[in-house]
């Protein structure tokens, strides 16, 4: 497995031990630093019931705690419902030649039925890019 590096600087690089699919979905997101903690919104680059990357311009620093909100559409299994996670971000991408910049999210915390229920609805999502995230 390959050890994880935080990426602060354009030379510095992110490893994770597992690929992560490339899911695109808006989600809400909470700095518990921030006072008060304030709602903001960001598209994924990917997302797996271990994290995500999210597109922002202003991505906080690492080790940075916070909390992402999920909306989970009704499927037969499950009624639609709203999940929260705790995470903490533990890489940034924000050089002038970064071709995105966002921060990786490790998500911690879950519990057992949220992690079903995310890997279904996770599993019936698209791997490719969705058209409305505009990357450049």
């Amino acid at each position: 497995m390959k050890a994880m590096t935080q990426r602060t600087s354009p030379t510095k690089r992110h490893f994770r031990g597992q690929p992560r699919p490339a899911r695109c979905l808006e989600v809400q997101y909470r700095l518990l630093d921030q006072d008060p903690p304030e709602e903001q919104v960001a598209p994924t680059l990917n997302i797996s019931v271990g994290g995500a990357f999210l597109l922002t311009p202003d991505p906080a620093p690492p080790g940075s705690k916070l909390t992402v909100t999920i909306q989970l559409p009704a499927s037969p299994h499950h009624p639609a419902r709203t999940v929260t996670i705790a995470g903490e971000v533990r890489w940034i991408s924000d050089g002038e030649e970064d071709p995105v910049h966002g921060m990786g999210v490790r998500f911690s915390r879950l519990q057992a039925d949220d992690i079903v229920e995310l890997n279904d609805y996770f599993s019936s999502l698209t791997s490719s890019l969705n058209d409305d995230i505009d990357l450049g």
